[in-house]
């Protein structure tokens, strides 16, 4: 007589709940083994596995599948590894084999937390039980999808060789393929150096360690857009200058398998004075690991720390927790006849204001306030981004960013900002603009066309004493963006610059230090769209960098009236005089 098996269908045979795999070690090996002999000595009985299986993912598992780990071989274990699957693993099985057709999923984990094994597997288990499915699997080079080693497709191999024969369906095995002869269903890889996407339509897709495809993989996810629904980006972080992040910022749905979701690596977890998960294993982790970016990037999950970043994480978390608020008010900013602001309140306007309006909607007039502009093409790529500052609390009261309007249209917004911006004199507000790209259409509007004048003029900064041109705008070079980022961001520890955009800060944050030395916007020189020229990205902070550029020139120039009162007629005398002659009538050059 045959043994009863093990397990027993519960309800109906079209949507059976079978009990429970047992999930601890030794338990589970022995359930496995009772499992296979019961199954070898009844057909019956594999046919009733083989549906328990194709009807429950999770079974099927923890039932039959094997992972391979060689690090287990140093402490005398075996390599092979029952797959007992973690309640997060669990977690995450469901959720991404309900995207399967519907949607992008992106995976943000740390290092060592079984993710490349679980979309494989579900891949694997989908092409083993269901008909026609096409399922692709991409890395950055061909010996990480199919190669000797640690390859994705040598895991389908290992889970084939390590299931009972009456389980494994006939199959076909190439190169890069592997067909399911039973069902028509299969499984192909490739490598970002081929032709991604000329392969027809897939049911999914898993790119993995998108971050550290070279180019930033922008190429990859324009290639595989109209090939699936169901794109799986795979990756522990490696900075912000690169698709993956781009992908996560956009609202991709989001796995997260950070290491404390691990019961082995979290034992025994508490909590710093920053709210920062601990535990001896990650303390351990982090005295074996080379530096603060390697933690970052292997175990913290953290986007900024993970590449090397020009603001110090930490203090933008400060100044977050301390400055960042809700704008007092939000609206519309429409231009009238002769560039005159209207301001309308509403919940969808693009201008956020946080200093207290009068009845009329205007801002205090006792105040002096400058305007930095940072502008974009307008193709939807970047932001153009308008801030207000008020120079004598060094205050960000305004911000405005959209990346729909073009530099025309922006500079005449632009100075119908500066207009409700007016000072004490009623004089409009200062405004300074990154005058490179976009900036020099921009520039020409605000001075041909607007006429106005309460404009910054560019300056040789090279010199010890800088020279006031006639030319309207900030110029931007490699070393002169790099000084006006770290003025700012002295600013701001200093307290000269406060700032309660979380926009802001948190592009801020974004600001990474190339290997040439120079700082830039971590997506500005891996955007898709090339009508945006890469110093174009970040656009808020620019704006507000040159606004605390201003501030620091106004701060430098009060101490020089403060220590020397020019003479009349002297050459300071005559430079003032010249300067104010040039905010007054400009020629374009």
């Amino acid at each position: 007589m045959t043994a009863a098996p093990i397990l027993e269908p519960v309800g109906s045979r079209e949507t059976p709940c079978y009990q429970a795999v047992p999930k601890e070690y030794e338990a589970n090996l022995l359930y496995r083994q009772r499992l296979l002999e019961q199954a070898g000595q009844s057909r019956e009985l594999q046919k009733e596995l083989w549906l328990a299986c194709s009807r429950d993912l999770l079974f099927y598992i923890n039932a039959f599948v094997w992972t391979y780990d060689p690090r287990k071989i140093a402490d005398g274990q075996s390599p092979r590894l029952p797959f007992i699957t973690w309640e997060f693993q669990d977690d995450a099985f469901l959720a991404l084999d309900e995207s399967i057709g519907k949607s992008d999923v992106l995976i943000e984990k740390s290092r060592d937390m079984g993710a490349s094994w679980i979309c494989l597997t579900l891949f694997e288990w989908r092409w083993h039980f269901k008909e026609l499915q096409s399922f692709m699997m991409v890395s950055r080079k061909e010996g990480l999808v199919d190669g000797a080693g640690d390859s994705l497709f040598s895991h389908i191999d290992f889970i084939h060789k390590n299931l009972p024969s009456w389980l494994v369906p006939s199959i076909t095995r190439n190169k890069l393929k592997l067909v399911n002869l039973e069902n028509g269903s299969k499984i192909e890889g490739e490598s970002t150096t081929d032709n991604i996407g000329r392969g027809g339509r897939r049911t999914a897709m898993l790119v993995d360690e998108f971050a550290a495809f070279e180019g930033g993989g922008y190429d990859v996810l324009s290639a595989t857009a109209d090939n699936t629904n169901s794109r799986i980006f795979n990756s522990t972080p490696s900075g912000t200058a690169n698709a993956f992040y781009a992908q996560r910022q956009a609202g991709t749905p989001r796995l997260r398998f950070h290491w404390s979701q691990h019961p082995e690596k979290a034992a025994g977890l508490w909590f710093d004075d920053e709210g920062k998960p601990q535990s001896d294993w990650y303390i351990g982790e982090k005295k074996r690991r080379a530096h603060e970016v390697e933690i970052a990037t292997q175990l913290d999950i953290d986007y900024q720390g993970s590449a090397y970043p020009f603001f110090d994480p930490k203090t933008l978390q400060k100044l977050k927790r301390n400055y960042v608020r809700r704008p007092r008010h939000v609206g519309s900013l429409y231009v009238e006849e002769g560039y005159e602001p209207r301001f309308v309140e509403d919940d969808v306007g693009l201008l956020k204001i946080w200093c207290d309006l009068d009845i009329d909607l205007n801002p205090p007039r006792d105040r002096d306030y400058v305007v930095g502009a940072d502008i974009s093409q307008g193709t939807g790529a970047s932001d153009s981004a308008l801030s207000v500052v008020d120079r004598l609390s060094g205050e960000k009261v305004a911000e405005l960013c959209s990346n729909r309007i073009s530099a025309n249209r922006f500079a005449e917004l632009s100075v119908a900002l500066c207009r409700m911006f007016s000072g004490s004199e009623g004089r409009g507000a200062f405004l300074i603009w990154e005058a490179t790209g976009p900036g020099r259409t921009f520039g020409r509007t605000i001075v041909e066309d607007c006429e106005y004048s309460h404009i910054y003029f560019r300056e040789d900064e090279t010199r010890m004493r800088k020279r006031t041109s006639d030319r309207p705008g900030w110029f931007s070079t490699g070393e002169g963006k790099k000084d006006l980022l770290m003025n700012y961001r002295d600013s701001l520890v200093t307290g000269k610059f406060i700032n309660p955009s979380e926009k802001s800060l948190i592009q801020a944050g974004e600001f990474v230090y190339l290997p040439s030395g120079r700082v830039e916007h971590g997506g500005a020189s891996t955007t898709i769209d090339p009508s945006d020229s890469r110093d174009n990205h970040g656009d808020v902070v620019i704006a507000d960098a040159l606004c605390a550029k201003i501030l620091r020139e106004r701060e430098s120039r009060a101490r020089q009236r403060e220590s020397v009162e020019a003479p009349v007629m002297s050459f300071e005398w005559r430079r003032q005089r010249r300067q104010r002659e040039l905010a007054e009538t400009t020629d374009w050059e």
